[in-house]
Order: C-alpha cells, then sequence, then structure tokens
C-alpha cells in the first residue's frame, strides 16, 4: 500500500500460482476508506467478512475477494446494484450493494484487492 501523493498504487499477484500481477490506481486514500467500508463501519454496507471470510478469502461456495482486480470487482458490484448480473450470488449481493456509490465500490475494491489472495 503505497502512496505518491496523488493516488494508490496496489500491486498485488501470486508468484507461486499462474496469476497476473496486476497495477490499479485509485484516488489516495482509497484503501483506508474502503476498508471502513469493508468492516462495516459506514453503515452503507454490512461486513465483507460476514460472507466472504474473515480474511476475505472465500467461505464455503462464496468466492474469495481479496487479492482480486480492483476493475473487475467494480463492474461485479456495479452489475448487482443495476440488476444486470443475475447469478447464483446476486441476489445475496443485490442488498449489501444497494447503498454503495461508485466511489464506494472503488474504495472496497481497492481495499479488497490490496490484500494477499
Amino acid at each position: 500500500q503505497a502512496e505518491d501523493g496523488i493516488r494508490d498504487k496496489l500491486v498485488t499477484g501470486v508468484q507461486t500460482c499462474a496469476l497476473p500481477i496486476f497495477s490499479a490506481y485509485v484516488p489516495k486514500g482509497s484503501i483506508a476508506r474502503g476498508e471502513a467500508l469493508a468492516k462495516g463501519n459506514s453503515g452503507k454496507s454490512l461486513p465483507c467478512a460476514d460472507c466472504h471470510g474473515a480474511d476475505l478469502r472465500g467461505a464455503g461456495n462464496v468466492p474469495g475477494i481479496a487479492g482480486r482486480s480492483p476493475t473487475y470487482m467494480v463492474r461485479q458490484l456495479y452489475d448487482f446494484k443495476n440488476g444486470t448480473r443475475a447469478g447464483t450470488g446476486a441476489a445475496q449481493m443485490k442488498p449489501v450493494v444497494d447503498n454503495l456509490s461508485v466511489e464506494d465500490m472503488i474504495e472496497l475494491t481497492a481495499y479488497a484487492g490490496s490484500l494477499a489472495p
């Protein structure tokens, strides 16, 4: 989690897997604000750990979100909120994302993406 004075840069990757290393640039302070959102401290959403596990690496049939691409995750959250995504977990996610703005989604996914997968 490095800050360059303008924005936070996320660099995540797994050296032992075939997963790509990615970088995502987000507004300065996004990771910290995203952590508060992920923990449910904002009152806008439920804590992510309630379903995705304490380390956000998944729990049961709920996928892990730690270390995933923030760009991918923002798209998924946006689609859940707008009803575009209607897969198995969509019904569970809809009330979780209903009160999130796009900025909230960026911050939340910046935090999740900064974690080790």
